[in-house]
Order: C-alpha cells, then sequence, then structure tokens
C-alpha cells in the first residue's frame, strides 16, 4: 500500500514536516480553532454524511475534535479504521459520545464502531502537510488516503484541512493522485473548482 513518490514530493514533503515541526503547540491549538470556525461558516454540514480524521498529536497536525465536537451535534460521523485482521482500513461510522482509543501509527479511532461504506460518504475532511493552489496533497507517503479517496462515490467533497498556506511550487502529479475540491487554511477558503 505505501507509495513511492518521485519528483519533488519527497523534498516538499520534508519541507512541510520541518515547517510544522517548528510550530508551537498553543499556535496549532488556536489555527485549528480557526479552521474549525470557518469551516462552519464556509460549509453546512447538516445531516450529511461526514467522514473525519482524527489527530496525532505528536505531529502537530490540525485539531479536528474542535470540528468532531461541532458535527455531533447534528451529524453522523464516520472515520477509518485500521483492521488487524484484514491489514486494511475500513469506513466506520460511531456514536461521536463513544470513547477513544490509540489505533496504528498513533491515530485516534472508536472504541465501538459499525462498519460502513465509502460510497455513502458526501464530505470527507483529509489530512494533509501541504497542498499547491491545483488542489495537489502530500501526506505522508503511506498511500492511506490515495486508497481512501479512490473508494469515495464521485459527488463526495474532499476538504483538506491545513495549518499551513499552499506551495509556491506546484505539487507534480502522479496517476494515483486525486486533487481536493477545497483546502481550508487558519485564514483561507481555497477553492480549487474555480481553479482547476
Amino acid at each position: 500500500m505505501a507509495v513511492i513518490s518521485n519528483g519533488n514530493k519527497d523534498r516538499l514533503r520534508k519541507d512541510a514536516l520541518f515547517k510544522r515541526s517548528l510550530i508551537k503547540n498553543s499556535v496549532v491549538e488556536n489555527n485549528s480553532r480557526l479552521i474549525a470556525e470557518n469551516l462552519f461558516k464556509n460549509f453546512d454540514f447538516t445531516e450529511l454524511n461526514t467522514h473525519l480524521f482524527y489527530p496525532i498529536s505528536k505531529n502537530k497536525e490540525v485539531n479536528t475534535w474542535k470540528i468532531h465536537d461541532k458535527l455531533k451535534e447534528k451529524n453522523k460521523i464516520y472515520t477509518s479504521i485500521y483492521l488487524e485482521d484484514t491489514k486494511a482500513w475500513s469506513c466506520s461510522s460511531f456514536d461521536p459520545k463513544t470513547e477513544f482509543k490509540i489505533g496504528k501509527f498513533n491515530i485516534p479511532f472508536p472504541l465501538t464502531y459499525k462498519k460502513a461504506k465509502y460510497l455513502d460518504l458526501e464530505i470527507i475532511m483529509v489530512p494533509l502537510l501541504i497542498f499547491d493552489l491545483n488542489g495537489h496533497r502530500i501526506g505522508y507517503g503511506k498511500g492511506i488516503y490515495d486508497d481512501i479517496l479512490s473508494n469515495l462515490n464521485k459527488n463526495c467533497i474532499k476538504i483538506g484541512l491545513s495549518l499551513l498556506e499552499f506551495s509556491e511550487e506546484k505539487i507534480e502529479f502522479e496517476p494515483h493522485d486525486i486533487d481536493l475540491d477545497y483546502c481550508q487554511t487558519p485564514t483561507t477558503l481555497h477553492d480549487f473548482k474555480l481553479n482547476p
């Protein structure tokens, strides 16, 4: 499942990891709050099947618990869980009030969940390290979200969440890559449908 990057992806990934490592925890928290606030100004998630990723806190990722807390009021929430028996990631729905524990790659997952289908998702939040103005993204290079995005229905809205602003350098596109529709940063919603 691991994806071997070529072109400029490895270099941009390393640069983004370094830049993110320099962000203070207090800034991560504040910018995560701004991302959540702006996300709910820009989108109406009411009653939409929404897939959320949960943060690996040591990696200074967007704290999506702030989004979780708002979504749980009116939404059925989905996430991806690594199943040891099949050695694969599975789409799962869950009661937002359930407890979480740390799983594969230090990713939090709900203790109680039901198997679901990626085809049923209407919105998916996508983790990333860096993105460009064409909607290309770079993740950790394990190919997890490449696989997930390839299983969505064509109408599912793909929203990246990023603490960093866009890369001035265009990310080299590979055949397995799937573009984002939007990316929400602390200050800006980038709409890639307007800029194909």
